[in-house]
């Protein structure tokens, strides 16, 4: 399906942008807002298809959901105040979302090849 090939590529443009951007961190930060939203957005976009999946990767996009929704609570809980902001909490936030981003680009990838 060309859906799946073309939210790849775009995908991994997103990537590459947000690699790019680490010189300056507190762009690839804010970038890293944008490229969750369209990872989001792909997700469900690739949530359509689940039955048309395999195995392997349907326990990988559950896991993805799982762990983005994770992400996505303890932001509202930081945001909210019912956790304390220290600075190694919100940094453990953006790598779980950097991670997230490889995994969401692993999954389109393992996509576009079936």
């Amino acid at each position: 399906m060309k859906t799946k090939k073309i939210i790849f590529r775009f995908n991994l443009i997103l990537i590459i942008i947000n690699i790019s951007l680490i010189t300056i961190p507190y762009y690839a930060l804010l970038f890293l807002m944008v490229l969750g939203v369209f990872q989001i957005l792909f997700a469900v976009i690739i949530g359509f298809q689940f039955n048309k999946m395999s195995v392997i990767i349907k326990t990988t996009y559950l896991l993805y959901i799982l762990l983005t929704a994770s992400v996505l609570y303890t932001f509202f809980l930081l945001n909210n105040g019912f956790l304390d902001s220290g600075q190694q909490l919100i940094t453990l936030c953006f790598i779980a979302s950097f991670c997230l981003a490889f995994q969401n680009l692993f999954i389109t990838y393992k996509l576009q090849q079936s």
